[in-house]
């Protein structure tokens, strides 16, 4: 089993996040604040070259933020309860993984429980209501399904409830439960063959990958140990290598092939890392999102990043990122 070996900390460089009309956020060099006051944001998703989703979990919303300088985040649409994950299709349906307001208390008055929503043409409806426990986070696998974590509970300091991965399929409707016993599952993402399945278990602290055979995923003793924080969204980058957003650690992790932790960005004290995925240019940036001041930030990319299975299928759209809750 290979797993993480940890490195001195060093906080971010370079222009600071804490001015008069931000949250203190220590930025690495080239980093900016892309948008603020959006409540306890989590699961970046970019919709097209030029805009990117973030859900905000205590107001039951998704946010649209145009990614050029000096222009405001629209609400997209209000789907209630405790939006967590997001993954857009390739017919532009906007999927959520929502929790229904089991991870905190919802500010929305739209109903919602726990479920599988999409957004399509303008109309929210509830694609999936029953088997599932609080979806957290989603992506399209390379079958065309939504893949999903659906932890029990959401219990970081210590094991909970057993967890559970889980697959539904769009065009059937068909839910398939893949892997139990799972101690909150939270981050997720394929590799770059779609053979290999990365998962986040918050309470262990753990990341381990996956092989996916005819029998559903198997462990391949390949696990990335995370020394500072509980990890939360992950994503993959062209280089193999596997950047993890640290929640409690207030930080972002990258661990390359082997399991190695061989780089961290500590972005100071009270800055809970929820989630990132890549976008932009070539997959140039990375998007992190942190709930201190409801805040999306941008930062330089040290690799592009790996497209998400949909877009690799569609021929690469390299406005299209990978990334998780």
């Amino acid at each position: 089993m290979n797993t993480a070996t940890s490195l001195p900390r060093t906080p971010a460089s370079g222009t600071p996040g804490g001015t008069s009309s931000g949250p203190d956020i220590r930025l690495p060099q080239g980093g900016r604040i892309l948008s603020t006051g959006l409540g306890f944001t989590e699961g970046p998703c970019t919709d097209g070259p030029g805009h990117l989703l973030v859900t905000s979990i205590n107001r039951g919303s998704v946010y649209r933020i145009p990614l050029e300088s000096g222009q405001e985040p629209e609400l997209a649409f209000e789907c209630g309860g405790g939006p967590n994950g997001l993954a857009v299709g390739p017919n532009g349906t906007i999927f959520v993984a929502q929790n229904g307001g089991t991870a905190m208390a919802s500010k929305s008055q739209v109903p919602a429980k726990p479920s599988i929503q999409q957004w399509q043409n303008g109309n929210l409806t509830v694609a999936l209501d029953t088997g599932v426990s609080a979806p957290s986070d989603c992506v399209i696998g390379p079958d065309g399904c939504l893949w999903f974590t659906d932890p029990a509970d959401h219990e970081i300091f210590q094991r909970g409830a057993p967890g559970h991965l889980r697959s539904w399929n769009p065009a059937t409707g068909e839910l398939h439960t893949w892997l139990t016993e799972l101690a909150f599952p939270n981050g997720i993402a394929f590799g770059p063959t779609g053979t290999e399945l990365y998962l986040a278990e918050t309470s262990l602290r753990t990341v381990t990958r996956y092989q996916m055979t005819d029998t559903g995923p198997e462990a391949d003793g390949w696990m990335a140990t995370i020394p500072h924080g509980h990890p939360d969204g992950i994503a993959l980058d062209a280089a193999g290598w596997l950047w993890v957003a640290g929640s409690t650690g207030h930080n972002l992790m990258a661990f390359d092939p082997t399991g190695r932790m061989c780089h961290e960005i500590d972005f100071g004290p009270g800055v809970l890392v929820t989630s990132l995925c890549f976008g932009g240019p070539g997959l140039s940036r990375l998007y992190v999102t942190t709930p201190k001041g409801g805040t999306v930030l941008e930062i330089p990319a040290l690799h592009p990043g790996l497209p998400l299975p949909v877009h690799r299928q569609r021929g690469g759209n390299i406005g299209s990122p990978d990334g998780g809750s």
